[in-house]
C-alpha cells in the first residue's frame, strides 16, 4: 500500500483530515474524536482485489480541453480532470482573528496555477466555511468548474459499509411544498463497489439559472446510521449550482458549488495575474443524525449577521395579502391598523397591487412603479403617516427585478434588459432587467430607494417570481455573464440596506424559491413558502427548521372571517415554527377567535428567546406523505442553547384524536399554546392526545426538571 500522510486539523468540534498519498491530496472530515478510527485502506481508494485505485482530490477545478480519469465518467461530471489530479500542496498557513480562523491551503499545477482552498472556522459553532480561489501565474486558461468543495471517503471508518446504512439526504423544494426530505440508502443508488473496484456511481442534483431553490436547496447530507455520525453542506447559490454525491474507490464523495459548463454552460477565462473565487460552501460532520447536522449548519448561516435594530425582539407583523388579493385599497387598509397595533404588529406590509398594473391588455403589470390613484389617492406617504401613527413601519413590496413588456420602461429602455443569443429574454412578457449598467441602478434608487426614503418605509418584501434561465449574453460564456449580473443583483440589494436607515428587508421568491445561504444571510426575514392558508403548510414550516434560522422565516398566520377557535389555534400553532405574519380580515372574526389572537401573541413573546437563540434537535412528519393533502400527524423540538428550556410543536392534520409520544427527557410543562387537557411526562416523554378536529396544533414549553418533586401540570 502506497504511504500515507495525514494532517490533522481541529475546527471546533470538528477534525478536518488532509490525506495525501502519491502526492494527491483529499480532504476527509470527522466529528472531533473519530480520527482514530479512520479505515487506511478506504482512505487509499483499495480495491476488493487489494490493488490501490486512486483518492479523490480535494480541488475537481477543470480547465477546457482537460482529460479526465477513466472510469466512463467523461461527459457526466467535470471531476477528476487532468488539471485536479496534477494538483500538488505547496504550503498551508492558519490564520486567528478573535473568534474567527483560517486555514488556506495552496497547491500547484506547474504549469502557473495556483489554487487556495479556504477553511473559516469560528469559536463556538459546529460548523466551517470553504471556498475556493484561484489565481493564474501562466498562459491564459479557461476554467469550467470551480468547485467551492469536496469531502471524501464517506464513511471512512470501515472498508466494506453496509450500504443499506449509509443514507443519502436531499431537501427537495417546490412551489408550496418546500423543504421536503428526501432520503435513500446507498444501496438504492448502486453505491457499492464493483467486482474490481472499477467504475463510477454519481447522483447530480442542480439548479440552473435564478430561482437557486427551484427543484432542490442547495443542500445535500450522507448518515452513517452505523457509526452514528452525519455529514452534511450547503452551497452559496444566488443563481446555477451543482452538487455531486459519488461513489468511486469504495468511498462516497460529495462536492459542489457554482454551476459548471455541463450544467450551466458556465467557463470563464482567466487571463496571466487575475484570479476568480468561488462562493461559499457550509460543511458539518457531527456525532449524530440528520437534525443534528443541519441544527449545525444553520447556527452557521445565522452566525455573525447583523442584527437590525429593529428585528431584535422579533416583532409580529401584518401583510395584507390575504385580504385584498392584490387589490390593497387604503380605505380597507385603514379599518385594519388598530386591530394590528393592538396584537402588537410592528411592520404594516403592503403586498403586491399598489403600483398600476392594468394597461388595458391584462395581466399584472410590474417595473414602471406608478402609484395606483385608485388605491392610494393621497398617495402612499399619507397612508405611511396613518400607520406611523398607530406606533407601526410601513412596509412595501416590490420586485424589481422583474419587467413586464407592456410597461413604458419596455419601450423606453430595452437597452436595459438581459438578452440571450441576441434577444430579450421574455417569458410571457416578464423581462429582467441588466444590473450590470450603471443606468438600472439610476432607474431603482429613483424608484425604489428615493420612494422608501420619501414615504417613511422601513420595510420592503422583495419578490422574485420567474427564473431567467440558462445564461445572459455578454463578454463571457452564458453561465458567467448570468453570474455576474448576479453579483451585481446582490450589489445592489446591499446598497439597497445601506441607504435606507434601519430598513428591515424581506427575501421572497414565489415564497421559497430564493432558500440559499447568501439570501438567508443577507435578509432580516424571509419568506417560507406562498402556502398562506393550506395546511400543507405545517409540514413544509417544520422541514425548513433544517435550513432557514426561524429567527429569519416569515410563516403565514391568516385568519379568515369564518374561522373557527380550532382552525385559529392550528394556525397560530403553525406560525409560531418561525415569525409570525398575520393575514387576512381578521375584523370579522368572532370576539373568541380575536382572542385567541391575543393569546397568541402573548404566548409568542414568552418563546422569542428560543427562537432567537436555539437548535431544532428532532422533525418528525414521516405519517405526513402529502403535503396537497395531509394526513397524519407529526411534531418538532427545539431547544435553548444551554438545554434548560425546549418547544414542542405537534400537529394532527385529517387525524382526529392522534396520540402523541415524544422523548423530550427529564422536564416539566412550563407552559402551553392550545395545551391538551390530558398532557402528562411519564419516563421522559412527553404524552397527550389531539382534540376531535379534522386540524389541529399546539405548543408546549418544557423547562428542565431540577427537582423531583415537581410534576407536569
Amino acid at each position: 500500500m502506497a504511504e500515507i500522510q495525514k494532517e490533522i486539523y481541529h475546527f471546533g468540534a470538528i477534525s478536518g483530515i488532509f490525506v495525501t498519498i502519491d502526492g494527491s491530496t483529499e480532504f476527509v472530515v470527522v466529528p472531533e474524536g473519530f480520527e482514530a478510527l479512520l479505515n487506511d485502506d478506504k482512505l487509499s481508494g483499495i480495491s476488493p482485489h487489494g490493488k490501490r485505485l486512486s483518492n479523490e482530490p480535494i480541488l475537481h477545478i477543470s480547465l477546457a480541453g482537460d482529460g479526465f480519469s477513466r472510469d466512463f465518467s467523461a461527459g457526466a461530471t467535470l471531476r477528476n480532470s487532468d488539471t485536479a489530479l496534477r494538483l500538488r500542496f505547496k504550503n498551508r498557513k492558519v490564520v486567528r482573528e478573535g473568534k474567527k480562523g483560517e486555514l488556506v491551503s495552496e497547491f500547484e499545477d506547474g504549469k502557473g496555477l495556483c489554487i487556495r482552498q479556504h477553511i473559516c472556522f469560528y469559536e463556538g459553532i459546529n460548523a466551517i466555511e470553504m471556498y475556493t480561489e484561484a489565481e493564474n501565474f501562466g498562459p491564459e486558461i479557461v476554467i469550467e468548474a470551480l468547485p467551492s468543495f469536496n469531502l471524501s471517503c464517506i464513511s471512512p471508518f470501515r472498508y466494506n459499509d453496509d450500504p443499506s446504512k449509509i443514507i443519502v439526504h436531499k431537501l427537495m423544494n417546490n412551489w408550496s411544498g418546500e423543504g421536503k426530505l428526501f432520503s435513500v440508502s446507498a444501496e438504492k443508488l448502486c453505491f457499492e463497489p464493483s467486482w474490481s473496484g472499477l467504475g463510477i456511481r454519481y447522483d447530480r442534483i442542480s439548479q440552473t439559472g435564478t430561482m437557486p431553490a427551484k427543484g432542490y436547496l442547495p443542500f445535500i447530507a450522507v448518515e452513517d446510521t452505523e457509526s452514528g455520525v452525519c455529514w452534511a453542506a450547503a452551497v452559496e447559490a444566488p443563481c446555477s449550482w451543482i452538487i455531486e454525491t459519488v461513489f468511486r474507490n469504495n468511498g462516497i464523495s460529495i462536492g459542489g458549488g457554482g454551476g459548471d459548463w455541463l450544467s450551466a454552460h458556465w467557463r470563464k477565462s482567466l487571463k496571466t495575474g487575475e484570479t476568480l473565487q468561488s462562493g461559499k460552501a457550509y460543511i458539518t460532520a457531527v456525532k449524530g443524525n440528520l437534525d443534528s447536522a443541519c441544527a449545525a449548519l444553520v447556527q452557521l448561516f445565522d452566525f455573525g449577521a447583523e442584527w437590525n435594530i429593529r428585528e431584535t425582539d422579533l416583532p409580529v407583523l401584518y401583510n395584507e395579502y390575504c385580504y385584498t388579493w392584490g387589490y390593497p385599497e387604503q380605505k380597507c387598509l385603514e379599518k385594519l391598523l388598530p386591530a394590528a397595533a393592538e396584537l402588537g404588529c410592528k411592520y404594516f406590509v403592503v403586498d403586491a397591487g399598489w403600483y398600476k398594473k392594468d394597461y388595458g391588455k391584462g395581466g399584472d403589470v410590474i417595473g414602471d412603479w406608478y402609484v395606483e390613484e385608485k388605491m392610494f389617492p393621497k398617495g402612499l406617504a399619507d397612508f405611511s403617516e396613518k400607520v406611523s401613527a398607530y406606533g407601526m413601519k410601513t412596509g412595501l413590496w416590490y420586485e424589481f427585478e422583474g419587467i413586464s413588456d407592456q410597461t413604458d420602461f419596455f419601450s423606453a429602455h430595452s437597452d436595459l434588459l438581459l438578452t440571450y443569443h441576441g434577444k430579450i429574454i421574455n417569458h410571457e412578457g416578464r423581462c429582467f432587467l441588466d444590473f450590470r449598467k450603471p443606468e438600472t441602478w439610476e432607474y431603482l434608487r429613483e424608484k425604489v430607494i428615493d420612494r422608501l426614503l420619501k414615504n417613511n418605509i422601513g420595510y420592503i418584501k422583495v419578490d422574485y417570481n420567474e427564473n431567467i434561465g440558462l445564461g445572459v449574453d455578454g463578454e463571457e460564456s452564458y453561465g458567467e455573464n448570468l453570474r455576474k449580473n448576479m453579483q451585481a443583483v446582490v450589489a445592489f440589494f446591499k446598497s439597497l440596506k445601506n441607504s435606507v436607515p434601519d430598513l428591515v428587508l424581506e427575501i421572497c421568491s414565489s415564497g421559497g424559491m430564493r432558500h440559499e445561504p447568501g439570501f438567508l444571510r443577507l435578509a432580516d426575514m424571509v419568506s417560507f413558502s406562498d402556502a398562506h392558508e393550506n395546511p400543507g403548510g405545517v409540514p413544509v414550516a417544520m422541514n425548513l427548521h433544517r435550513f432557514i434560522p426561524p429567527r429569519k422565516m416569515q410563516v403565514w398566520a391568516t385568519i379568515r372571517e369564518d374561522c373557527s377557535e380550532q382552525e385559529a389555534y392550528f394556525t397560530l400553532a403553525k406560525a409560531m415554527l418561525g415569525r409570525i405574519c398575520f393575514s387576512g380580515n381578521f375584523l370579522k372574526a368572532s370576539d373568541s377567535v380575536r382572542a385567541i389572537l391575543r393569546e397568541s401573541v402573548a404566548f409568542y413573546n414568552t418563546i422569542k428567546p428560543i427562537l432567537k437563540k436555539g437548535r431544532t434537535t428532532c422533525i418528525n412528519d414521516e405519517e405526513i406523505r402529502s403535503y396537497f393533502r395531509p394526513e397524519g400527524k407529526g411534531w418538532l423540538v427545539r431547544e435553548d442553547l444551554d438545554g434548560e428550556r425546549k418547544l414542542v410543536y405537534a400537529f394532527s392534520l385529517s387525524l382526529p384524536r392522534a396520540e402523541f409520544s415524544i422523548e423530550v427527557g427529564e422536564y416539566f410543562v412550563e407552559a402551553g399554546f392550545n395545551l391538551p387537557i390530558d398532557c402528562s411526562l411519564q419516563k421522559g416523554r412527553l404524552i397527550f392526545s389531539a382534540k376531535d378536529t379534522p386540524f389541529w396544533g399546539t405548543v408546549i414549553a418544557l423547562r428542565r426538571r431540577k427537582d423531583e418533586s415537581r410534576r407536569a401540570e
